[in-house]
């Protein structure tokens, strides 16, 4: 019997349980993952199973806080992490949902990646493991996934399959690794450059809420460009007011991140994910309007972060069918005098009028 197999992948160095001098902190994957339903409705009404895996962010084990954390050898690891849960999970005709935040955004992207080059293998065939990860990892023009090579060995040892929805929170940095820009990191992660983050025509449904306001450039954002022949694919980049933790969560004020909760809630149950009765507020994907009307904004480049040069993300360098700013964002910025962010401003000196998607 079809199920949805959703798998949630956090941020790095965030854990489920984390908080800051005794208030719970969790970021919106942790949110999100304790509110998916057991089970739901299928198109035609019938109850299907939702089975959720969450990952916690990189950083937070055996590699500890700075060596999971700044390079890139544990980025494979938490691919395989998800990838191995789907493989035991999986049967034909199962939905995919691939959630995350930040680091666990590329991770999800990048399972994504895996599973389009190599498919989903079959249960008997779990130790060609290595071989699939081989063929994603050593891409080329006859490995590729429309190669013969890869098409071959997809039709011998996989499930091929569409991937549903694929919902992330400011997926960061070329490598999803925080402190890309550094020239020693930079050179011991060379060699975990092959991740393919990039938006297949194989998905159906692709939703990322990304930071206006962060200003930290090895947290750069990473978005998805449009396929040509995407065909139906429904695909939505939306801005929203924030540094990177108040889209993404994870800090101790919660009034921007439930704003960027309740879209992707949103979103994913318009795809068809359910959600917890019980679940309340943003986490239900109810419309959040802040008891504070401009809910303070988390300085994120202190520290560290302030010796290296400030870098404003461009808004609008995709195709702005599937590019927009968050109306919330939009009515702060109208009503707000003192909420002018230089990127946002160009946007709308560029774009007068455009309207919003959420």
């Amino acid at each position: 019997m079809a199920k949805r197999i959703v798998v949630c992948c956090d941020g790095t160095w965030a854990t489920p349980d984390q908080a800051d001098d005794g208030q719970p902190c969790p970021t919106n994957v942790t949110k999100l993952a304790l509110a998916i339903a057991a089970a739901g409705k299928d198109q035609d009404g019938t109850d299907i199973e939702q089975r959720v895996f969450y990952h916690r962010g990189v950083g937070t084990g055996r590699q500890g806080r700075l060596g999971g954390g700044a390079f890139g050898a544990g980025l494979s690891y938490d691919i395989l992490a998800a990838y191995r849960f789907i493989m035991g999970n999986f049967q034909p005709g199962d939905e995919l949902f691939l959630l995350g935040f930040s680091r666990g955004a590329y991770t999800a992207r990048s399972t994504a990646g895996l599973i389009r080059n190599a498919g989903i293998l079959r249960r008997r065939f779990r130790g060609r493991l290595g071989d699939a990860f081989s063929l994603y990892r050593d891409r080329t023009a006859t490995t590729n996934p429309r190669s013969v090579e890869a098409t071959l060995f997809r039709r011998s040892f996989s499930h091929e399959t569409r991937i549903h929805c694929i919902a992330v929170w400011d997926t960061v940095g070329a490598l999803g690794i925080p402190l890309t820009g550094v020239p020693v990191v930079d050179r011991f992660n060379r060699r975990f450059a092959f991740h393919d983050t990039a938006l297949s025509t194989t998905v159906d449904n692709a939703f990322q809420a990304l930071a206006i306001d962060e200003k930290r450039k090895p947290f750069a954002p990473t978005l998805w460009q449009p396929q040509d022949d995407a065909g139906t694919q429904r695909l939505e980049q939306v801005w929203f007011t924030g540094t990177h933790g108040d889209v993404g969560g994870g800090n101790r004020s919660t009034l921007l991140s439930d704003v960027a909760l309740a879209w992707i809630v949103e979103r994913t149950r318009s795809a068809g994910l359910a959600f917890c009765p019980d679940a309340s507020g943003a986490a239900a994907g109810a419309p959040v309007e802040p008891s504070n009307q401009y809910p303070p904004i988390q300085e994120s480049r202190v520290g560290f972060w302030r010796m290296l040069p400030a870098y404003v993300r461009p808004i609008g360098s995709t195709d702005p069918a599937h590019e927009r700013v968050a109306e919330s964002a939009l009515k702060r910025h109208d009503a707000d005098p003192t909420y002018r962010p230089s990127n946002l401003v160009r946007y709308l000196g560029e774009r007068p009028g455009t309207p919003s998607l959420s």
